[in-house]
């Protein structure tokens, strides 16, 4: 009998110091648990054994390993300090076992924890707690699916391999710890690394595209230092989607997935596109690059309004009478490259208020040759000596979709006739306005009109011209009806009712209507010879004066 004790006590002391060996070369955690797990389940030939990890802020011990657990409720138990045999161990005061669970009155039961034991089929368990100098930091515990009463060597022997096994899971925690820290560094090193190579990379880039921008704030030339930058084609779109500018002949499409918004002042001028995905860095590269191009496009922005500043100046004091010296109207024009004799054209382009700053960058962005432009009463006015003119306005308007109405007078060579030239051009697009037809007509083709409405225009009409129709416009006034507009609209119509009710949006009956009422008051054959062509005469230049008039 005492020779047996004795080989049991070898045998012990030699598995405590083959673990201590074996946990001693351990540093992951996983491993250490899953050594001692097992080399416990062993030493006392057990069903099951397993380790649980104390959380003192929540006030629970939960299973972190086992072996030879079945259930996953089991192998998941989160039990309250001070219940069951696990909580109880977990507190760190001393050993406790239990050869019948479910009928043990000394444990505090839990129902919930014990419908999962029972679900295991547990009856035995005991367990050691598991402290280092002093400080708990779990449980190491063996069960059995029978009942069963462990020795007190029994015990001792679990505690010693628990003494061994909580400085092993602490000293692998402490290494975990560790290790996560020296990644922490290794990864912030990395990160401010990787940072201040970012920020030297913004900085050296904002500091070329910023020499650029000073010097010539070019948008080919910012997206050329971008591409040296991020080595991947750039194009920089306007806000109507058309390109501006790009770093090659196959640029990236508008629509492309990497691209940045161009913003100044909170207004999108639009979109600077990379040809392909870009990453974080790169994007935050292409960032600084809209930046200047918004500088640039701003720039260009406030030299081409003090341009037009001075040319609006110089066609304002023309057409408003302020210049009269051919010789100084010659010296002021050629700033602009027209040369004294060369034949002028005068162009009145209707255009929608807030259209209007848009159009005239559109048409300083044409590179006509030798152009000034105004913008004045509802249109913008346009000298120039680019024969040209047309067919760039026009293809200018249809890429946008837009209607172009335009009055055209010229060519002339004295300058000191752009203020006749521009009042022509005028009464030229009014009448297309008038008749809510497009396109572009020459002021020549007024006729004597265009004589009668200069004219009314300086208010020198003869009192005659329109007497023809002083009934119309008397009944009109008294009746509060349009009668007088219905005869203009009817005759330049060419007599025609349902293009009259068209122009007038309404129904062809009531022009009838109308027509007889005018001829009520105008006598019949107002609208045929002889009579006619005053009467059409005295319609246009009334229409005309209307229009003066506002």
């Amino acid at each position: 009998m005492t020779h047996n004790l004795a080989q049991g006590r070898e045998q012990l002391q030699q598995v405590l110091l083959d673990t201590a060996a074996d946990l001693t070369e351990l540093r992951d955690l996983e491993a250490v648990l899953q050594a001692i797990v097992h080399r416990t389940r062993v030493l006392l030939s057990t069903d099951m054994a397993y380790i649980s990890l104390t959380d003192f802020e929540h006030g629970e011990t939960y299973i972190r390993h086992a072996e030879g657990v079945i259930t996953q409720a089991y192998r998941t138990i989160r039990q309250p300090l001070g219940t069951g045999v696990l909580g109880q161990v977990a507190t760190g005061l001393a050993p406790v076992q239990s050869s019948n669970y479910a009928e043990d009155p000394d444990i505090e039961h839990l129902a919930e924890i014990d419908e999962i034991v029972q679900g295991e089929g547990v009856q035995a368990v005991m367990g050691v707690p598991l402290t280092v100098t002093g400080r708990v930091i779990g449980a190491l515990l063996v069960a059995e699916r029978h009942s069963r009463l462990f020795s007190a060597a029994e015990i001792a022997a679990v505690d010693s391999l628990g003494r061994y096994a909580a400085i092993a899971i602490d000293n692998s925690m402490r290494f975990e710890s560790l290790t996560r820290l020296v990644e922490q560094l290794s990864s912030r090193q990395r990160r401010d690394a990787d940072e201040l190579a970012l920020t030297t990379h913004v900085l050296d880039l904002d500091r070329r595209l910023m020499e650029t921008v000073m010097g010539t704030p070019d948008a080919e030339h910012l997206l050329m230092i971008g591409r040296s930058a991020l080595a991947v084609d750039l194009a920089f779109y306007d806000a109507d989607g058309s390109m501006v500018a790009a770093t090659s002949g196959r640029a990236p499409e508008a629509d492309a997935q990497s691209y940045v918004s161009v913003v100044a002042a909170g207004e999108t001028l639009g979109r600077v596109v990379a040809d392909r995905l870009l990453s974080e860095t790169e994007r935050t590269l292409l960032e600084r690059v809209a930046v200047h191009l918004a500088l640039a496009v701003l720039f260009e922005r406030a030299e081409e309004d003090a341009d037009l500043r001075r040319q609006s100046e110089v066609v304002e004091d023309i057409i408003d009478g302020r210049e009269h010296s051919r010789e100084r109207i010659e010296r002021r024009l050629k700033h602009w490259g027209i040369r004294s004799g060369e034949p002028l054209l005068c162009v009145a382009i209707e255009v929608p208020d807030q259209d209007r700053r848009r159009l005239l960058q559109l048409l300083s962005g044409l590179r006509m040759r030798c152009v000034l432009m105004s913008s004045h009463s509802g249109h913008v006015c346009m000298v120039t000596v680019d024969t040209q003119w047309e067919q760039r306005i026009r293809a200018l308007f249809a890429a946008r979709g837009w209607t172009l109405r335009a009055g055209v007078e010229g060519p002339f060579d004295d300058p000191r006739l752009i203020g006749s030239g521009h009042e022509r051009a005028e009464l030229a697009l009014h009448s297309l306005d008038t008749l809510q037809r497009d396109g572009v007509v020459h002021g020549e083709q007024l006729g004597l009109l265009g004589v009668v409405l200069g004219l009314a225009r300086r208010g020198q009409t003869p009192q005659s011209l329109t007497a023809p129709i002083d009934g119309l416009i008397a009944y009109d006034h008294a009746h509060h009806t349009d009668l007088t507009n219905t005869a203009y609209v009817y005759l330049e119509s060419e007599g025609n009712t349902a293009l009259t009710g068209e122009l007038l949006t309404v129904h062809r009956n009531t022009v009838r209507q109308r027509l007889e009422r005018i001829g009520t008051i105008l006598g019949a054959g107002w609208d045929a010879s002889p009579r006619r062509l005053g009467v059409h005469l005295a319609l246009r230049i009334r229409d005309a004066q209307v229009t003066l008039d506002h």
